[in-house]
């Protein structure tokens, strides 16, 4: 990410998390980060907009880490499953998304409204795609619910925790067991039909069809061309991984290498997390 763009969001996250988003100015987020109101509104239109810039620069990141927990790995093994909901978690305790999400909910503001219902539909996607990827197509009627089940339990059970004991959240254990319990339900539904969700996703608009691996190396070499001088080795590896993508024959192991140290890179836009993701996925499939 620009650094220039990074500084106003590393200021605004102080400010938001110390001080506020209703109590923040934008003239706060100047001086705290020592730039001109210009050069703010280079990048942001507004206020709300800068926060969203933080959640998704956070949301990057944990994306990211998912993928870097991933690659080189079976995508049916729970036990990555395990890691990657560790990742947020551990984020969200480091990030305190919760302050920001708090943020949001105060603020009333329509703009910000919308990303946080768009960001949770994506997580509960994400986790019923995860589901699928465990337990097969035949879990697809149940993924849904049982994402939404995961994603409360985490948070009631990190509650529970903090109520009932002074010892530090076992992260790891913590997720482990809501992976018992999904193998466990998912596995008597799957026996039974029983289900309370009919819908097996919640956007409404029709899914994307998958690129292909050769449109996926144009998009990624454009991408590569937004990158400026502080992002010089990421852009070499990202020209990298689409020539290989597009040379008809991409060596998986290779491919597979650029992409975990890509991951294990500072948050990158979230355009370019996603095109690496759709990269990721492909290479499953051969």
């Amino acid at each position: 990410m620009n650094l220039k763009k990074q500084k106003i969001i590393d200021a605004a996250y102080s400010l938001f998390i110390n001080k506020g988003y209703i109590s923040s100015s934008i003239q706060d987020i100047l001086d705290e980060a020592g730039v001109s109101k210009g050069t703010f509104y280079n990048y942001f239109s507004s206020k709300s907009e800068c926060l969203i810039a933080i959640m998704e620069s956070i949301g990057s990141e944990i994306r990211q880490k998912r993928m870097a927990a991933a690659v080189g790995k079976e995508a049916s093994d729970p036990e990555v499953l395990a890691e990657q909901l560790c990742i947020r978690i551990q984020l969200n305790q480091e990030k305190n998304l919760f302050t920001l999400y708090e943020s949001i909910f105060y603020s009333q503001e329509e703009e910000l409204k919308l990303f946080s219902r768009q960001t949770y539909v994506a997580e509960l996607e994400w986790i019923s795609l995860r589901i699928i990827d465990l337990f097969g197509e035949e879990a697809a009627p149940y993924a849904l619910e049982n994402a939404g089940m995961i994603h409360g339990s985490i948070q009631q059970l990190i509650h529970l925790w903090r109520l009932s004991s002074e010892e530090e959240l076992p992260i790891e254990k913590l997720a482990d067991f809501i992976i018992r319990r999904l193998k466990s339900t998912i596995t008597k539904q799957m026996e039974t039909g029983d289900r309370f969700i009919r819908e097996h996703k919640l956007s409404t608009e029709a899914p994307a069809e998958a690129a292909s691996l050769e449109t996926l190396s144009v998009q990624l070499k454009e991408q590569a061309e937004t990158l400026d001088e502080e992002e010089a080795d990421a852009k070499q590896l990202v020209i990298f991984l689409s020539e290989e993508l597009g040379s008809g024959k991409p060596r998986k192991i290779v491919c597979e290498s650029v992409l975990a140290t890509l991951a294990n890179f500072p948050a990158h836009e979230k355009t370019l997390v996603v095109l690496l993701e759709q990269a990721w996925k492909q290479l499953q499939k051969r």
